[in-house]
């Protein structure tokens, strides 16, 4: 039986829940290797304008972009509608220097003030979204004039990545179940290719609107592994701002 919208984000929550701490165990791993968080600051930081200091963060998980990003001197909230990805993220807030704001709020509608952003950042969230236009829509209100949005994402459901091979792992089972075929058919940049994703862009009012290629990251994915039920690919980072 085909699921509700709600009945679809409750169960993508319920799994990133599930397997948060798997995820940033995953995660922090790739950062502590050579070479990582320098590469993953550049891959943002070079599409930020220069005088940016307040930036959100979309759907947050464990906080990993948000920390390095505060890291490197901006202030950056945090959201996402995971409570156990969050869990991850506030565990690492007293150690840092200058600390994130996580919150609990759904990324497609953040709960901010219009023009309240100088950029919004994301990284593997535009494959997630359901109603990519509309959400794209409300970002661009949220931004200063002038204001940045910068998203890495992937082709994770592309042939090339072997996602769609037989679970192997009780995660890759429940990922599996969480994200039917179903469920996928309904996310517009799933298997949009990075084109229609720029002109989606474009027609939600951005402009600047470039992608591209992180060849950086597809090196660092080849030498130190990617997670199960997923091939090394090329990522693009797609940049845009809203008109001064």
């Amino acid at each position: 039986m085909t699921r509700t919208a709600a009945e679809d984000q409750q169960a993508w929550t319920r799994y990133w829940t599930r397997w948060a701490a798997e995820y940033d165990e995953h995660q922090l791993t790739r950062l502590s290797l050579p070479g990582e968080r320098e590469a993953w600051s550049r891959a943002f930081g070079a599409a930020l304008p220069p005088d940016t200091r307040e930036v959100l963060d979309l759907g947050t998980g464990s906080g990993n972009v948000a920390l390095l990003l505060a890291a490197d001197g901006y202030d950056v909230t945090g959201i996402d509608l995971s409570s156990g990805m969050l869990a991850q993220a506030r565990a690492k807030v007293e150690s840092h220097p200058h600390p994130p704001t996580f919150l609990e709020a759904d990324a497609t509608d953040p709960p901010f003030p219009r023009c309240s952003m100088d950029a919004i950042v994301s990284r593997y969230l535009l494959w997630t979204l359901r109603d990519a236009p509309t959400a794209l829509r409300r970002w661009h209100e949220l931004l200063h004039p002038g204001g940045a949005l910068v998203a890495v994402d992937g082709q994770w459901f592309a042939p090339e990545d072997d996602g769609g091979a037989a679970p192997a792992t009780a995660r890759q089972e429940h990922f599996a179940e969480a994200y039917d075929e179903a469920a996928v058919d309904q996310l517009v940049f799933a298997r949009t290719g990075v084109e229609q994703i720029c002109a989606t862009w474009e027609e939600a009012g951005y402009v600047d609107v470039r992608a591209d290629p992180l060849p950086e990251l597809l090196e660092l994915d080849r030498a130190h592994g990617v997670a199960p039920g997923h091939s090394p690919q090329l990522l693009h980072r797609f940049s845009a701002r809203r008109a001064g």
